[in-house]
């Protein structure tokens, strides 16, 4: 028996039968389409087992056949109707009706995954202020409700999830209109699911839905292992990518030579203001409800980093927004790091006379940073190195030790740059030792400053800063 296709029902609903007709889909026993002048409808015809007694022997009997209707064609897709058909043979089987299970849901208000999904963004994270709104709102509207949106979220099953995932695994490419972009993908499976389980798991504890089970609950395992990546720069890969950065014109040119001195994710200084930097005194200051692990992380800023930000600053800075990098001349943060990575990619082959050079990505640079501070450090430096990538530490002594090692922060910073820069002959070291202490005993009051709500603008002595990194590129 031939399975239905999305084509030859297109044809059909063109020119619809005079009469209603039964369509049986080879792939689903007992799913079929009925299909006349007034539209089609998908219906499954199950027996219940347990619903016509008990043999004998003890066996359960299965019930009489009757029919349940799935919804329309083509709101309710092939696909969707199959995985539905899929979810209701499977709960019949263990001798639960649909048509039962249905009917408590619909007692209960009925929740559609859409329905639910509305009430999850506006009432939980949009509520809460959630910096990820941006990826839950994505996962609901590309993936989640366009698949099984209309889905009661009471009988939503790991087969629909399953079917799900495969749908979002696959990756589809940039469209050709100006606002389309690419979907789909590992890691937007990845994201889709995790979204899915925190929000069934909010709905079963706000008491919108009757089910106590999440099938979202570990549905990972069905997704491909999620690899760890181990890309680091060589010294050599470093130094390179820093030249090639100086050919590039703003904003990608200055800021992945921030990021290779600063060891920062590219998302901050992506979305990087002006009200966070102290180039007054080398720091970058980002705040609890800007930063990933909710707590104010404080970045010293080495010689090389404060004349990058200061040209941009002077020369570059948007006037109708306060971003450091943007190609909105500052209201929105920078964007299009895709095409902006490529672009690097051709600088450094440029710069090295390669036609080819082994592939990275921006975040590789705050890998590379970390290590190379490693190399520096030493064993017994995983503190310090856990201090300059701002990671959160949750420890009891960390409750207690407040001090935040600004300066030796700022000397394994300044360390690597000198290294980053080595042979650069356009950039000088500017600043004498006397300065440098100065500067960075003073930089560990502001660390002690963040409990007591005292202003950066009385914690350290001006800096000199470094040679012009607009000379730079200009040559």
């Amino acid at each position: 028996m031939r399975r239905l296709t999305h084509t030859a029902l297109q044809a059909l609903l063109r020119k619809p039968p005079s009469q209603r007709v039964d369509l049986i889909d080879g792939a689903i026993p007992g799913l079929m389409l009925r299909i006349g002048p007034g539209g089609a409808t998908w219906s499954l015809r199950i027996r219940v087992v347990g619903e016509g007694g008990i043999t004998r022997r003890g066996h359960q009997k299965k019930g009489n056949k009757s029919r349940v209707s799935l919804g329309e064609y083509p709101t309710l897709s092939i696909d969707g109707a199959r995985a539905l058909a899929s979810t209701y043979l499977d709960q019949s089987r263990k001798g639960v009706s649909p048509t039962a299970a249905l009917e408590a849901t619909a007692t209960a208000g009925g929740l559609t995954v859409e329905r639910l999904a509305e009430k999850f963004m506006d009432d939980y994270v949009r509520m809460r202020e959630l910096r990820a709104l941006v990826k839950y709102q994505c996962a609901v509207r590309v993936h989640i409700v366009p698949n099984i949106g209309h889905v009661l979220a009471d009988v939503l099953s790991r087969e629909q999830l399953r079917a799900l995932m495969k749908k979002v695994l696959v990756r589809v490419p940039r469209g050709t209109g100006s606002r389309d972009r690419p979907r789909g993908g590992k890691e937007a499976a990845r994201s889709t699911l995790g979204v899915l389980r925190k929000m069934i798991n909010w709905g079963i504890r706000e008491r919108l839905l009757k089910r106590t089970d999440n099938p979202a609950t570990g549905m990972e395992d069905n997704l491909p292992k999620k690899r760890r990546k181990e890309r680091v720069l060589s010294l050599e890969e470093a130094r390179l990518a820093w030249r090639a950065a100086g050919t590039l014109g703003y904003p990608f040119g200055p800021v992945y030579r921030v990021l290779m001195l600063t060891g920062c994710r590219p998302g901050e200084w992506s979305a990087c203001l002006k009200r966070y930097l102290d180039l007054r005194h080398g720091l970058l200051v980002l705040p609890a409800d800007a930063y990933k692990t909710d707590h104010v992380h404080v970045v010293p800023l080495a010689p090389q980093a404060v004349e990058i930000l200061q040209t941009v600053l002077r020369q570059h800075c948007g006037q109708s927004g306060d971003h450091i990098f943007s190609g909105t001349d500052g209201k929105k943060r920078l964007a299009g790091w895709s095409k902006g990575h490529e672009r690097m990619m051709r600088a450094i082959c440029a710069v090295s006379g390669e036609r080819t050079v082994e592939p990275w990505t921006p975040h590789d640079l705050r890998r590379t940073v970390a290590t190379r501070i490693a190399e520096q450090l030493g064993v017994g430096g995983e503190q310090l190195i856990k201090r300059v990538l701002g990671h959160a530490d949750g420890s009891v002594t960390a409750i207690y030790n407040r001090y935040g090692y600004v300066k030796e922060m700022r000397a394994v910073l300044e360390h690597w740059a000198m290294e980053l820069t080595a042979g650069d002959s356009q950039v000088t070291t500017i600043r004498t030792r006397a300065n440098e202490l100065a500067r960075t005993e003073k930089g560990m009051e502001l660390m002690q400053s963040r409990t007591t709500g005292a202003t950066i603008a009385t914690v350290a002595p001006r800096c000199t800063p470094a040679k012009s990194y607009a000379s730079s590129d200009s040559k």
